[in-house]
């Protein structure tokens, strides 16, 4: 072990420095030891992401009290979280089942709506029922009639090029999802601004309702294609409701009956933000085809 930190100079270095917090390794490790410190560092791939999820699930909103108490250097960060989270998820649904997206407001991973025809439909995602939309091709306004501006500019150009468009519309996707995230905080703090008048720490428990979110889609959608029903997914929502009144309860103390208005407010705000960062999502996609 180094008396002295490579990276400061500080004197006294055990494990990490105690003044720059560089971990005192060496470089003359085998791969595998070099590859762990490499996803330990990436991922936080110990026992803290482990002890976190764990919290996160066994009582809903009790991490995020935790994090607003101070008791933080146990769990993951709720970004790093988040990120890893989600990353992990939209890997599966893309393997698995790419059409369904986190709703963010708790309802079940919306179904394929399938504009145009032949073989490579744009596949959009939209909640409820599957819904066919064919619009052909080869069908032209009649001589003086104006397409109108969302037809000409919108979706002709994802029917021209469907696989490009529905390329586009995933890979910005993400995006738009965690775009969802500081809004949800946002409609929080002005529920919640005679309790906690900063932001910071509505953003701290909507990234751990959308942590938790993430899961759950994950596992409703898992066991919906195993089982080939869509109990699982319905129990995953039914969860997902029940996890956002606890975590509300638990940090923001506050009676049944008022917790429940306010949750049923957050989550219509949230559902009409959800819908509208949907359909600029699918405007973008078309202009930019």
């Amino acid at each position: 072990m180094s008396e002295r930190c490579p990276n400061c100079g500080s004197a006294r270095v055990e494990q990490y420095c105690a003044s720059c917090g560089q971990r005192a390794a060496e470089l003359r490790t085998p791969v595998s030891a070099f590859l762990r410190e490499a996803l330990d560092d990436v991922f936080s791939f110990d026992s803290r992401i482990w002890r976190t999820l764990i919290a996160l699930f066994r009582r809903p909103g009790s991490l995020t009290a935790d994090y607003w108490r101070g008791r933080r250097a146990r769990f993951v960060t709720p970004l790093r979280l988040y990120l890893i989270v989600s990353f992990v998820s939209f890997l599966f649904l893309v393997f698995t089942a790419p059409n369904a997206v986190l709703d963010a407001t708790g309802t079940n991973p919306w179904a394929p709506l399938r504009i145009g025809s032949g073989p490579a439909p744009f596949d959009l995602p939209s909640r409820g029922a599957p819904i066919a939309v064919e619009l052909a091709e080869d069908e032209d306004p009649a001589p003086g009639e104006d397409p109108g501006w969302l037809m000409e500019h919108v979706v002709r150009p994802a029917l021209d090029a469907p696989e490009r468009a529905q390329r586009l519309f995933h890979q910005r996707l993400q995006w738009t999802v965690f775009a969802q995230v500081p809004l949800f905080a946002l409609w929080l703090r002005l529920l919640y601004r005679r309790r906690e008048r900063f932001f910071v720490p509505h953003l701290v428990f909507a990234l751990h309702f959308h942590t938790l979110a993430f899961v759950l889609l994950v596992a409703g959608t898992a066991g919906t294609l195993v089982l080939g029903t869509q109990i699982p997914s319905s129990i995953a929502y039914l969860a997902l409701l029940t996890a956002l009144f606890l975590s509300l309860r638990r940090v923001y103390a506050e009676g049944v009956f008022k917790t429940l208005a306010k949750q049923f407010a957050l989550m219509t705000v949230h559902a009409v933000t959800v819908l509208l960062g949907f359909m600029a999502l699918l405007t973008v996609t078309g202009l930019t085809v």
